[in-house]
C-alpha cells in the first residue's frame, strides 16, 4: 500500500462520490467529481455529507427507485501529492 504522506510532501485528497446499484453491480458519478480537499478528515466529512445529499436530500431518487434498484452511495478519498497541479 502506498504511503499517504512523507515528510516534506504536501498531500491533497480527491473525493469522488458514486451512486451504485446492487441490482446491476454498476456505479456512476457525475461531472462535479473529483473534488479536492486539503486533508483526509475534510475529504471524509464531505464524502459522508455529499453522499447523503445526493441520495436523499436533493430529490434525485424516489423511495421506489432506491428500493427497486437497491441504490447505495459510496465514496473514495484518494491521496495525491500536490505538485502545484492540484487546485482547491
Amino acid at each position: 500500500m502506498e504511503e499517504v504522506s512523507r515528510p516534506g510532501e504536501i498531500m491533497k485528497f480527491l473525493l469522488t462520490v458514486y451512486i451504485c446499484s446492487a441490482m446491476s453491480g454498476e456505479c456512476y458519478t457525475n461531472k462535479d467529481y473529483p473534488k479536492v480537499f486539503p486533508d483526509h478528515h475534510d475529504c471524509i466529512r464531505a464524502g459522508l455529507s455529499e453522499s447523503y445529499e445526493i441520495i436523499y436530500a436533493e430529490g434525485n431518487f424516489t423511495k421506489d427507485e432506491i428500493n427497486n434498484s437497491q441504490l447505495y452511495p459510496k465514496f473514495t478519498c484518494i491521496p495525491k501529492k500536490d505538485e502545484g497541479k492540484v487546485v482547491t
